[in-house]
Parts: structure tokens; C-alpha cells; sequence
């Protein structure tokens, strides 16, 4: 292992000691030339190719084996996810297997959208925004139900680790629409709902002290306005992430380093 592995290992030890109270830290994990550490991505296709791109960089970073259990499906939602990890049973093929995957994974990251996550008394409704259409309705308020089963989803990984330390970490959805929603005059009131969904993720981590990277703020600029298909972030579709954004938040999830999260 390079001196710069160990440097960056043996500062990561001391910061999570002195700043993370109530959290492991890495040399809680299997280090070494044979250790290998399981990497599990959870979310919808906005984190597609992510998985592949983060394990090259803890293999760089922290100089272990990293396996793969790749679960960023289309429109992968919450509600999905919290009856997977619940019972056990998915009626999308393959989402059966996630508990397993979870009770072998050093790291984990998530973002799963809130489809199947809507209070009929707070309905949430951000479709139009999708089609440069203002949101039906997108307040604060519209998101509870969606924290409340991120919330349990984070409870459910953190039982199925068993008290394991577990690199967890949350994130929320860039915007690659700017363009459009600006033609459309739609640009403040779709971006607010972006802004209120990205606010509502990261309640939902801190509940369990979880470290959250938020996308819209880095693909998006710090008044997200700026555009990530100018930037090389989105594909030729105009909607998902290329091989360099993937890259890209695999290096921002390496910069917050690899401090473990215990259950509370």
C-alpha cells in the first residue's frame, strides 16, 4: 500500500475520532491487501454507473477489494426498497435478494425517489417537472411520508448490519433539466420542488447522523442554475448520468471520506 494510502487512512482515523461522536472509524473495517469490503448502491437510474465508478475509487483510496451488488434500477422507489428490506419480498425481480446484499455491505449509498411514497391527505405530485410543466404539488409538507420510509429504510439496513460498522451515505437528485424549465418558464417553481426533495433526504440521513452529498449542489451550482449537460455530466437522453458525472460523485463521496455509522 502506498505511503499516500496510509497518510490519507491514518488521518481519516484521527478526524472521525475527534469529530464523530457515536461513529466507528475505518480501521473498524477489513484493511489490507486481502480485504475485501462490499459495496451495495441502492437507488433509481440517476445513480446508474456509479457503482462501478465508486469501486475504483475506494480501491484507490483505501487499498482493499471492493464487490459490487449494483441495485440502481429504473425508477427505483422507496416504498419498493422498505418492502424488500421488510418482507422479504419484491414484486420486481431481483430486489428479494437486497437483504442479503445489506447484511454484507461495508458501504452502502442511496437515493431512491419517492414515487410510492405519497400521503393521500399531502399528495405529492412533481411528474410535470419531468415534461418543463410546473409541479401539481411539491411543498415541504408533500415529502413527510417520503422521510418517514427513508427513515425506515436506514433502520432496516442498520439491523440487518447487526451492529457492524457500515459506511453509509445519502444523497439527493441533480437536475438536468435547467435549460428547459428556463424556456418554459417553469425554472423557480420546479426547481423549489427539487430543492424541498433534496431537504427532505437529507433530514432523512441526518435522523440516523448519516453523511449526505447532495448532487444538486454540486452538478447544479450553489443557486442551482447551472447546467450539467454543458458540463459533460448527462448522456445524449438529456436525463441520465454519464461515465465522467459518475466518476465525478464517486470522487465527491472519496472527499468525505470513509468514516463508519453505528446505530444510534
Amino acid at each position: 500500500m502506498s505511503l499516500r494510502i496510509w497518510i490519507r487512512i491514518l488521518s481519516t482515523i484521527f478526524i472521525a475520532a475527534v469529530l464523530l461522536e457515536g461513529c466507528a472509524t475505518p480501521s473498524d473495517l477489513p484493511q489490507g491487501m486481502n480485504a475485501v469490503w462490499h459495496l451495495v448502491v441502492i437507488g433509481d437510474s440517476s445513480l446508474w454507473k456509479l457503482g462501478k465508478a465508486f469501486v475504483s475509487q475506494i480501491e484507490e483510496d483505501v487499498g482493499v477489494e471492493v464487490v459490487l451488488d449494483d441495485y440502481a434500477w429504473p425508477n427505483l422507489s422507496a416504498g419498493e426498497v422498505l418492502q424488500a428490506l421488510q418482507t422479504g419480498k419484491s414484486t420486481r425481480y431481483g430486489l428479494e435478494k437486497l437483504p442479503a446484499a445489506l447484511k454484507d455491505a461495508e458501504v452502502v449509498v442511496i437515493f431512491v425517489n419517492p414515487v410510492n411514497s405519497i400521503d393521500p391527505e399531502k399528495p405529492l405530485n412533481l411528474n410535470g417537472c419531468f415534461v418543463s410543466q410546473a409541479p401539481s404539488t411539491c411543498e415541504p409538507e408533500t415529502f413527510e411520508k417520503w422521510i418517514s420510509d427513508l427513515k425506515a429504510i436506514w433502520a432496516e439496513i442498520l439491523v440487518l448490519r447487526n451492529g457492524q460498522p457500515t459506511i453509509l451515505r445519502a444523497t439527493d437528485l441533480y437536475n438536468p433539466l435547467v435549460i428547459p424549465w428556463k424556456e418554459q418558464g417553469v425554472f423557480e417553481s420546479c426547481t423549489r420542488c427539487w430543492e424541498n426533495m433534496s431537504n427532505a433526504a437529507r433530514l432523512a440521513a441526518e435522523a440516523y447522523r448519516i453523511p449526505f452529498l447532495s448532487r444538486l449542489d454540486a452538478f447544479n451550482g450553489p443557486n442551482h442554475e447551472e447546467d450539467p449537460r454543458e458540463k459533460g455530466y448527462i448522456v445524449s437522453d438529456g436525463e441520465h448520468p454519464s461515465d465522467l458525472a459518475a466518476k465525478f460523485t464517486a470522487e465527491l463521496l472519496s472527499e468525505m471520506g470513509y468514516e463508519t455509522v453505528l446505530q444510534p
